[in-house]
This record gives structure tokens, C-alpha cells and sequence, in this order.
């Protein structure tokens, strides 16, 4: 049977693909030893390899409304009419919870019922609304009449990962929605492949190009999306978890990073993976827990001349200083594509907790 209201999935596609250099990183004996004092790992293994990232939301989240024209000639829309919004979260509906666009088709497609109770969540908190379904004149099938999305996916980077418990980190920022990070229930690393590159200049920022299939095989779960990153669990025997080319380099605490010379890695100029040369040119102190914690300027001539500077695409990124692991680049200038911003690797290796 046709599921009876009229929803569409929509999958929002974001861009934060980058590669980790091979050569050029001393690889450590060390596996995973813990701090004592803030039980986080003293070394990683450094990735930033591409990967696919498919998030499921809580719930259905409202992208718009459609109408119907019922048997008397009247065009309704239910939902908007009952007052739900755009950007409203059905996380019920009769009590029952609705974690995706499949469960509302179930609910309405069981059910006789015209008056239905929608249970919805919104930054004003949790409430709920009387919805009085129509039915559509053409099909006889009762109508809620909304578009809505459940899930996002796109390429994003992987930052390190910890040999021990398989735990993650990668882009240095959140997937959002709005401003807020999106809320998820959980999802997916994939494979993934980069297909290209578009050069960024002043006030258009650039962006690195990529895809995975919907079929490939998963790497790991997500989690957590927060404003440090997204962050799961590696699976064991996933071809990164497995990975020899991959370097373990000792984690920078926040005192250490100075302003001077430093490198990112990324695979952007001509596929092959390769360290770059940056400068840190700031520390903000004034900013510890955020995501702009200190500031970068991409010096190599040949990145430059390749991609702009930095590129969308970037984010998670490793940034490596005197052989450790300090930080991911978080964000580009729009009007100086040589110059952005990166995040602490202590600030990820919390949230990763």
C-alpha cells in the first residue's frame, strides 16, 4: 500500500573531504597509553582519510508542507493548519515514537483514525497538536501533509582514531542544522572516493569533491555530532582500523602549540597523500573551548597554486607541529582563502569521551 502522506526524504550534501600523508611522520612505538590525569590517549593514530558519513536524525524533522484537494472540494494542508512548523521534529504520533519518515507511512497506513496527536520537539521544548488528517480525493488515503527529512549524508574527514577503544574523531566541527548541531539517533562511516577539486578565491570559497555508494561497506557508527566534531566507533576489522599507512604521533596539549611552523596533510593537489606547510600565526587563549582555537596560514606554494589555500573540504584535517598531533583545520577566511582557523586535539579527544 502507498504510504498515505505525502513526505520525502532529503539528504543534504556537505563537503569536508581531505587525505593524510603517508611519508614524512615518525611512527611510535607507543599504543594508546592514557593520561592519568584527564584518562585521554597520549597518542592517536592520525588519519585523514575521506570518508562517507550518513546520519540519521531524531525523529522527522519538517521541510514543508503540501496540500490536498478532499472529496468536498477543499484544499487542506493538515499539519501547517494544526500549527506544526517548518523546522519542527515529529517524534510521535498517538504515543507511538516516530524515528523516521518509515514510521510515520506505518502509523498512518494502520490507522482509521482522522484525529491524530502529534508529538512534536522544537528549541521551545516538547508539545503537542491535535492534527486532523484529510483525505485525499484522488487516492482515499488519509494525508498529514508534510515534506520532511530523517537523515543527511555527505564525505567528510576522518581526524585519528584510538587503537585501544576504536573511538573516533573527525571534521573538528558539527554537522548542522540551522545553527544547531543536527540532532542524530545515530549512523555510518562508508567508504569513500574524492572526484575532484574546485579552487577557491577571494569571497568564493573553494571545495573538494566526493562520493560514496549508498552499498559500501561500513567502517564504523556514529554517535555523537556536537560542535567539536562527529565522533563513533571504529569497526575492528574495517580496512581503516587495519590500516598500515597511518602514523601514531604523540597528542599536544594546549600549552605546547606555539605560533611558528606547522603542517597540514591532504590529499587535494593531485590525489596522492602529502604534508603541506602552514603557519600558526595565533593562539586564542581567549577562546579554549571553541572551535577557532588558534589560526592558520597556508604557506606551500604548490597548495596555493592548486586549491587557493584552504578549501571546504579540509575540515578534520590533521595539523601537525613538532612531530605532534596539535589540532584539525575547522574553517576557512571567505575573503582570504590562505587563512583559517583550527581546533585544539584536546578539545576533540574530550568530546570524543
Amino acid at each position: 500500500m502507498k504510504a498515505p502522506c505525502k513526505i520525502k526524504a532529503v539528504f543534504v550534501f556537505f563537503l569536508t573531504v581531505s587525505l593524510l600523508g603517508r611519508g614524512g611522520f615518525p611512527v611510535l612505538a607507543n599504543n594508546s597509553i592514557k593520561n592519568k590525569s584527564t584518562d585521554m590517549p597520549d597518542y592517536v593514530v592520525v588519519c585523514g582519510s575521506p570518508v562517507g558519513i550518513r546520519l540519521k536524525s531524531h525523529g522527522v524533522i519538517v521541510t514543508g508542507f503540501i496540500g490536498y484537494t478532499t472529496e468536498n472540494d477543499e484544499y487542506v494542508s493538515p499539519a501547517k493548519e494544526a500549527g506544526i512548523k517548518e523546522g519542527d521534529r515529529i517524534i510521535g504520533i498517538n504515543g507511538t515514537p516516530v524515528c523516521g519518515i518509515d514510521d510515520i507511512s506505518m502509523i498512518l497506513d494502520n490507522s482509521e483514525q482522522e484525529r491524530m496527536l502529534i508529538s512534536v520537539e522544537n528549541s521551545y521544548g516538547n508539545y503537542e497538536k491535535e492534527v486532523i488528517l484529510c483525505r485525499d480525493s484522488e487516492t482515499n488515503e488519509l494525508k498529514l501533509g508534510i515534506w520532511g527529512r530523517d537523515s543527511v549524508s555527505g564525505i567528510g574527514t576522518l581526524t585519528f582514531y584510538d587503537e585501544k577503544t576504536k573511538i573516533y574523531g573527525a571534521l573538528g566541527h558539527p554537522i548542522s542544522d540551522g545553527n544547531e548541531p543536527y540532532d542524530i539517533s545515530g549512523g555510518a562511516l562508508k567508504v569513500a572516493e574524492i572526484t575532484g577539486i574546485k579552487k577557491g578565491c577571494v569571497g568564493v570559497p573553494g571545495e573538494i569533491r566526493g562520493f560514496f555508494r549508498e552499498e559500501a561497506p561500513e567502517l564504523g557508527t556514529v554517535t555523537k555530532n556536537c560542535e567539536m566534531g562527529i565522533f563513533g566507533r571504529m569497526k575492528e576489522f574495517s580496512h581503516i582500523s587495519n590500516s598500515k599507512e597511518f602514523c601514531r604521533l604523540a597528542v599536544a596539549n594546549n600549552s605546547e602549540i606555539r605560533k611558528g611552523n606547522a603542517h597540514i596533510v591532504t590529499s587535494a593537489v593531485d590525489g596522492s597523500i602529502k604534508k603541506y606547510s602552514i603557519e600558526i600565526t595565533q593562539i586564542n587563549k581567549d577562546n579554549p573551548g571553541g572551535t577557532k582555537n588558534f589560526n592558520i596560514k597556508v604557506t606551500d606554494k604548490q597548495l596555493i597554486e592548486a586549491t587557493g589555500g584552504i578549501v571546504q573540504g579540509m575540515s578534520g584535517s590533521p595539523v601537525i607541529q613538532n612531530g605532534k598531533l596539535v589540532g584539525a583545520v575547522t574553517h576557512v577566511l571567505v575573503n582570504d582563502p590562505t587563512r583559517g582557523y583550527g581546533i585544539f586535539i584536546e578539545n576533540m579527544l574530550e568530546a570524543a569521551k
